[in-house]
């Protein structure tokens, strides 16, 4: 019993590293205090900003194609932080809000994105709009149930990005939260897209973080490592 218990101690270890994966909780921003709070640009080609007026009201998430270009011809942001990321389906996840202004230029469309574990991966999106006016607040409402079937994400509204992971895996593993604009290429240089009130909410631990255990690579190489020195010491033991 004596020599299970270095992999028992390493085996504990490992889920509580892995226990402090946190997923997404009950979270929102206005931007009223000018400040991004973990908001970036959804492309290497958008830039993003908090003017401190002129939002929905207040403060607002301001995104603008960077000096140089933008030839993905998108617009918008992303938040990869874990308030908003993670697992999905334990923090209870069923709603999203977002106020939307086209403060100048065109848009094709307007959509939520939800990508799954990394940059390397696409993901599922709902669309929320269409041709937007110009220098109008709207406020959009996404409502979902993180444990759908792809059917039933589809039949909601949502769309499969091509090879991405079906809706249930996105949900448990969110890489980010991300608002899309896509604007035709002559409106790339004037068009600017105003964010506002962007709210996630989640039902969680009374709307609080939920720990989440998940055995990442990293931890997955502590615990085979340790399988190895342990059954190397005993191959030697045996030879002595």
């Amino acid at each position: 019993m004596k020599k299970w218990k270095p992999l028992a101690g390493l085996f504990c270890t490992g889920m509580f590293l892995s226990a402090n994966v946190v997923a997404a909780t009950n979270t929102s921003d206005s931007w009223d205090d000018g400040q991004l709070h973990g908001w970036v640009g959804n492309t290497a080609a958008t830039v993003v900003s908090a003017p401190a007026t002129g939002g929905n009201p207040g403060g607002y998430l301001l995104s603008t194609s960077a000096a140089g270009g933008n030839p993905f011809r998108t617009i918008g942001a992303q938040n990869r932080e874990a308030r908003y990321t993670g697992n999905l389906q334990a923090a209870g996840a069923y709603r999203v809000s977002v106020d939307l202004n086209l403060l100048s230029g065109q848009s094709t469309w307007a959509r939520l994105r939800v990508r799954y574990r990394d940059f390397s991966h696409n993901g599922w999106v709902y669309q929320l709009d269409g041709s937007m006016p110009v220098s109008q607040w709207r406020h959009y409402q996404v409502d979902f149930d993180p444990n759908w079937t792809d059917a039933q994400a589809i039949a909601a509204g949502w769309v499969q990005e091509p090879t991405s992971a079906s809706f249930r895996e996105t949900m448990a593993n969110a890489y980010n939260m991300e608002v899309r604009l896509l604007m035709p290429a002559a409106a790339v240089p004037d068009t600017q897209l105003g964010i506002d009130n962007f709210h996630l909410y989640a039902t969680g631990a009374n709307g609080n973080a939920t720990a989440v255990p998940v055995l990442g690579p990293p931890l997955l190489v502590l615990l085979a490592g340790g399988l190895i020195i342990i059954g190397y010491r005993r191959l030697a033991r045996s030879k002595t």
